[in-house]
Order: C-alpha cells, then structure tokens, then sequence
C-alpha cells in the first residue's frame, strides 16, 4: 500500500470541515500549504480528480463523469491509502466509491465503505454553517447510498438508508423555508426502494400548496398511486386544479400564465377531465397574444447587392413582358438541392431550442418530431426568404419596365388548359394588387390558382383522385398531396421541396397558404407574396411549353 504523506492527509482533512461538497474540498485542498515534494504534489493533484468526479448512472453500471479511461494502478492505489487512513467519512465515501467503479480491489468491501461513508456524513452535512448547501449534499449522499445498498443488497445499510431519508424528508416538510426539490429528490428514492410514500407526498402537497410552488405540488401530487375510482379522479382533478388556479392567481403573468394553461388542458385531457379541460382552454381561447410578453427578434437579412442587381438585369435581358415573367422562375435556390453536413453550419440563435405560438389561439405549436435534419431544413427555409427578396425585386422591376395593363397580362398568362381566360384574369388581377401593394387581397386571389395550375398540369401525368369505396366519398388530391406528387410525375424535386416548404408544411416551412387563408396571420410580408406569384409562374411555364417534366417512367 502507498504511504500518504502527512501534509497532505492534514490539508485533505482541514479543506473536509464544514465542506457541503466535493468541489468545496477540492478547493480547500488545492488552496492548502503542503509539503514541497514531489510526492506529495502528485498525490494531491490524484485527490483534486478524484474529488472533482461525479458519478452517474445507477447500480452496477455506475461511472464517473470525467473518468479518464488511462487511469493508472498508481493514482487508485494512492486513492486507497487516503481511503483507509482519512477520517472524514464524507470524502471516504467518495473514494471508496471511485474505488468501487473503477473495480480496484474487493467491489462489496468497497461498496460497503462508499455507502457507510455517505450515510455518516449526513448528520454532520446536516450541523454545517450552510444550512441549505448541507440540505443538498446529504440528500445526494443518501442518494448514492441507498443506490449502493440496493444494488450490492446491503441489507443493514439498506434499512438505515431508509431510516435517515424518512428522517430528513419529516425535517424538511417542518420548516418553512426548505427546497421542495429536495423532498422530491427523497421521495423518489424512497420511492425507487418500494417503501410507501403515500403519506409523505401528501403532506408534501399540503405544505407546498401555495400557488408558487405549484410545479412541486403537482409533481408530488403524481407520486401518489391510486387505483381507478373517486380518489383517482380526486388527485387528477387536485393536479388540474393546481395549474388553473396557478394561472389564475395572477392574470399578468405572461407566457407563465399560458404555460400553466396548456399543462392544465393537457393534463385535464389525458385524465379524461371534460370539464376542467374545457375551463382551460376556454382560458386560453381568450389569452391575448400581446399579453405573453415575448420579444420578436429579427435579423435584418444583408443581401449583396450584386445579387439584386443580377436579378433585374436578368429581367432588363427579357425581350418582352411574358419573357420577363418567366425569368423569375429562373432557378430554385441551390439549398433545396445540397444537404449540409455541418453540424456547426448554424451557430447562435438559431441552435436555441424554441416553440413557435399561433397567435390565433394562442396555443403552442411543436413539430411531431425532432427530425434529423431540422438544421438543414431551417437553412432551406432561409433560402427562400432570400429568394422572396430577389423576386420581389424583380416584379417591381417588370413594373417599372412595362407597367402592364390587365390585358397585357391576360395575353402573358393565357393558358387553354392550365389557366383559361377567366382563371388568367383572376391571377393578372392578383399581380395588379401587388404592384398597388395590397398584399393580402394579392396573395388570397392568388393561392387557389397555384393549386389549380398544379392540378392541371399533373391530371394526365399521375393520380390525383381516389374513387369511393363503400361509405367513404370519392376524393381529389388537395394542393399538398399535388405538390408532394410532382416528382412522381417528373417534375424537380428541389421545386417541390420548395413550394412545400412555402406553402403547406406547418411544422417546419412557411406554410403561407394555411396561415393566410385561415387567417393566422396578419398582412404577409411583401417578398412572401412574390414567392406565392413566382410559384404560380413557375408552374405556368411549363404548360407554355418553358420547361418539359422528365419523362414518366413505368
């Protein structure tokens, strides 16, 4: 066994009183004056890691945030020899435990002296100067200690675990001033030990009732397990109730006040509470949305200008107005094609993790999952406001080359098939609105003959209806399903993917077609109703024989 050398076994022990945790020691120890030797540098500079460690996991299958996996029989063995000859059982337990991980010598006996150690540092984290520190450190300590003695069945300590958390969680629930956390915390490991909390957690739930610690209550209020039947509903409508008068004790609270009314709705929901759900989201029907308190951030996107002077003098090179329209659907953006694999490619605000609210709800809006390549989509979705901008810059340029009357652009648009007179007359009446700048009139007059041009273009290339089948009505494909149909019926994948992402994906796009025409939106942005206009010409251009689908294959 290794010799531990003095100064250092006096530092350990001075930096361990009245410490309520292992980096409080470790910065006493490196703080203290110890003998100038090598060795006993080293042998501090072991114990500063093996302090500054943390386990986690659970049972066997514990390890120690940090671990190195290179660590040598040297550093374990000088760990040992502090183990045996240190007297403070807070920092015994740590090192048997490390010990115990990293399976260096007898596991029980190791497993045995890290529990006994937590279990006898409580009492004295308990009589510590930091009334609070000392709360949370005995608590974690009989944490690892009731997850030692359960995994290598420990039974004497097992039993004395469970004595102390009782102790401590009845010292908690009879002060005032105490963390709820840390009652949870107990009540989860006592939990986890099969010993019956129902008392506990409610008395816990009275004595944290006022509406400040109503998370608390509701978390203890859901450890209490009841069959199916009156006192089943009893608790589920004490949790429902909880968040309601919560949100109701205080009217200006915000977005606080409309996250406890959609937890209210949505635990009233899944206990099968009508009425308490129906008083919850009534609640939340009339929320104003001003009232939430949020911030809209904006960037104001810098485009080269080299890039706006391309794009009209793309339209100065057009030989007339019709030639000069389809010059705006030149080219999707490029990010519609190529996925990034950079996972830094997004840094800042744009990697917060964030919701997104309905302002016609309000309600919170959450895609149904967390795909894998949201960065990508999101840096699509940037690639087609940079379009917007782009075309919205060309049209005004068409504007002030041609000023087009209704005629004019009647005989441009006029397609037999894909956009008949009285269609071409309601799309031209859609670009007159824009140049005036009435942009909702624009793009509602607009979207229904995007989705008609599409649909003429597709109906002799692929399905686009479903005939009845007993009970269920025949049906014809709406503008998502025709857009997702257009590769199939060889038209680009990148000009799909766009004018999803613009027009009918709700999760992740624009979805400029459902927020505009269900009115959830207030006026769209200029360079959005471009996009909608550019969509219509884009697909327009192949029915004037601009583009030709690829052929279809069988």
């Amino acid at each position: 066994m290794r010799q531990v050398e003095p100064s250092v076994l006096d530092a350990l022990r001075e930096a361990a009183k009245d410490a309520a945790s292992y980096e409080a020691v470790a910065l006493g120890l490196a703080a203290a004056d110890i003998d100038t030797t090598t060795t006993a540098a080293h042998q501090r500079d072991v114990l500063l890691a093996a302090l500054r460690l943390r386990p986690s996991g659970t049972g066997k299958a514990r390890s120690f945030t940090g671990m190195l996996p290179e660590v040598t029989t040297d550093q374990l063995e000088i760990c040992s020899a502090y183990a045996e000859a240190v007297n403070t059982p807070f920092v015994v337990g740590r090192l048997h435990h490390l010990l115990l991980v990293a399976e260096h010598g007898r596991k029980h006996d190791h497993a045995r002296g890290a529990a006994a150690g937590y279990l006898d540092a409580v009492p004295l984290l308990l009589v510590g100067p930091r009334r609070l520190a000392g709360l949370r450190g005995a608590t974690e300590c009989l944490c690892w200690a009731a997850d030692l003695a359960r995994s290598f069945n420990l039974k004497d300590l097992h039993q004395r675990v469970t004595q102390d958390m009782v102790a401590l969680v009845e010292r908690v629930l009879a002060d005032s001033e105490d963390d709820p956390q840390i009652v949870d915390r107990l009540l989860e490991g006592l939990r986890v030990q099969r010993y019956d909390i129902t008392n506990l957690a409610e008395r816990a739930a009275r004595r944290f009732s006022s509406v400040g610690y109503v998370h608390a209550r509701v978390g203890f209020l859901k450890l209490l397990k009841a069959e199916p039947g009156p006192r089943r509903t009893a608790i589920d409508s004490q949790i429902v109730s909880a968040l309601l008068d919560a949100a109701d004790a205080d009217v200006n609270a915000g977005f606080r006040r409309h996250l406890l009314l959609t937890q209210a709705a949505a635990e009233a929901r899944d206990r099968g509470l009508s009425e308490l759900r129906e008083r919850a989201e009534l609640a939340l029907q009339t929320t104003d949305p001003d009232s939430l308190g949020w911030t809209r951030i904006r960037r104001r996107l810098a485009t080269p200008r080299a890039l706006f002077n391309g794009a009209r003098a793309h339209i100065d090179a057009a030989a007339d107005l019709r030639d000069a329209l389809w010059r705006t659907t030149a080219d999707v953006h490029q990010a519609m094609r190529d996925q990034t694999d950079d996972e830094h490619a997004q840094e800042g605000l744009l990697r917060i993790p964030r919701t997104r609210i309905n302002t016609a709800g309000p309600v919170q809006v959450h895609p149904p999952v967390d795909a894998d390549d949201n960065r990508a989509v999101e840096l699509q979705v940037l690639a087609l406001d940079i379009l917007g901008h782009l075309t919205a810059h060309q049209l005004d340029h068409i504007h002030e080359r041609f000023a087009p009357d209704e005629a004019e652009l009647i005989t441009a648009l006029v397609h037999d098939t894909a956009l008949p007179p009285p269609r071409a007359r309601t799309l031209a009446h859609a670009f007159r609105y824009y140049w005036l700048d009435e942009l909702d009139a624009a793009a509602c007059v607009a979207l229904p003959q995007v989705e008609q041009i599409l649909r003429q273009l597709l109906r002799d290339r692929v399905p686009i209806v479903s005939v009845p089948k007993g009970h269920t009505p025949g049906t014809v494909d709406q503008l998502g399903g025709l857009i997702r149909s257009m590769p199939a019926a060889g038209f680009p994948s990148d000009w799909s993917r766009a004018l999803e992402l613009l027009l009918v994906d709700p999760d992740r796009g624009m979805n400029l077609r459902n927020d505009i025409c269900h009115g959830l939106i207030d006026t769209p942005p200029k360079h959005h109703v471009a996009l909608i206009l550019q969509a219509a010409l884009y697909l327009l251009s192949y029915a004037h024989g601009h583009r030709t689908p690829a052929p279809l294959t069988q």
